[in-house]
């Protein structure tokens, strides 16, 4: 793909690129699949690439890639912690041996850190936005120090308003690539999983409260009392843990419900029935789509980036965020409804496919570290 973008001597400087991706963990999430699943495309093109965080499961994941892995120590969410200053430090030394020539970042912690560094060094910052919850746009600090880079991404058009209309970003400065998925990864893991239940209701993503699985634990208690086998998988980890496993004894649903780490994300959605991401809020929503890339018929809130991904009977079905009837309700029309769920099964796999190829994105993210360091070269 890059040789159909650049002429020769652009692509002698697109291939001696080393881009340093930095993260505040590596733990289970949407931010560490999407470094891992970008990072793999851009080793495709020549392109080298480092990752730096404090750490996380996903490690050997990048190391299997051949991908230098570095520990910072990022992990808090004061974006102004002394211990920042430290990992300033730990980013020189890990210039000295890697000699990256753009710093790429992907949290608000690590957007300062790395604007702090790209003063210093001059190494240019490209700072990557993944969305913005309710509360982080309530707070001054955000809009006094920006920490936008030379250039800001945002992975949906609804991030980019925010940036430019509410942390003032400079429209010229902020661009939409809008997420995709790694088809090759998802089809080329050939391991598979035996669930047990009828239906499987499956979730993924951090268990976090903003992810709102209480609710879909809780409608189980009615599913349940319509589909006896019924069972509930969430494959993620996270400081929900223990409060949805709980939840779920209490409402007498323990023995059908059960967290998964450490499986295959495609076997795991290659065996459910399913898939609800009843987040609260929500940016975009890879999990879904990774679920509707296997036809897997998708439930979710109608709240923020969800709405791109589906429209309501076609692509899926959306329902009111904090409703744990109205999920059971889904689940049920779907059961019921076997057109339907063939129907929503075929139109989104379609519609991923088409839309959300991650390979597509790869030119603009070239594109876009030429940019930053033709400027930062004066070319």
């Amino acid at each position: 793909m890059i040789n159909s973008i650049f002429d020769g001597a652009q692509q002698t400087k697109i291939t001696q690129m080393r881009i340093l991706h930095i993260t505040t963990h590596l733990d289970i999430g949407g931010i560490p699949t999407y470094i891992y699943n970008l990072t793999r495309h851009l080793i495709k093109c020549n392109i080298e690439v480092a990752v730096a965080s404090s750490g996380g499961v996903w490690e050997d994941e990048f190391k299997k890639l051949g991908v230098k892995v570095y520990r910072i120590n990022v992990r808090t969410k004061n974006e102004f912690a002394p211990k920042l200053i430290h990992s300033a430090y730990t980013l020189y030394q890990i210039r000295k041996e890697f000699k990256f020539d753009i710093i790429h970042s992907h949290t608000r912690v690590t957007q300062v850190l790395a604007q702090l560094f790209s003063f210093f060094s001059r190494v240019p910052h490209i700072a990557n936005f993944h969305g913005f919850y309710l509360k982080n746009k309530k707070r001054l600090m955000r809009k006094i120090i920006k920490a936008q880079g030379k250039v800001s991404i945002a992975i949906t058009p609804f991030v980019a308003d925010d940036l430019i209309n509410i942390f003032g970003g400079k429209k010229e400065r902020v661009r939409t690539i809008l997420s995709g998925i790694d088809f090759d990864r998802l089809d080329n893991d050939k391991a598979t999983l035996k669930l047990n239940g009828s239906p499987i209701i499956g979730a993924s993503g951090r268990l976090s409260s903003v992810k709102g699985f209480k609710y879909l634990v809780s409608a189980m208690v009615d599913v349940r009392s319509r589909y006896p086998n019924a069972s509930l998988y969430i494959m993620g980890d996270g400081k929900e843990r223990q409060n949805l496993l709980d939840l779920a004894n209490k409402a007498g649903v323990g023995k059908c419900f059960n967290i998964l780490t450490n499986v295959s994300l495609s076997a795991f959605l290659k065996a459910i029935d399913i898939f609800c991401l009843p987040s609260l809020e929500e940016p975009l929503g890879l999990s879904v789509l990774e679920a509707q890339y296997f036809g897997v018929p998708c439930i979710a809130s109608s709240v923020d980036g969800l709405k791109i991904l589906i429209n309501h009977s076609d692509t899926g079905l959306l329902v009111p965020p904090r409703n744990s009837k109205k999920i059971s309700e889904a689940i049920d029309l779907l059961m019921k409804d076997g057109e339907l769920r063939q129907r929503i099964s075929d139109t989104c796999q379609k519609e991923v496919r088409d839309k959300f190829d991650l390979n597509t994105r790869i030119a603009d993210f070239a594109s876009i570290y030429k940019e930053v360091l033709d400027e930062n070269t004066g070319i």
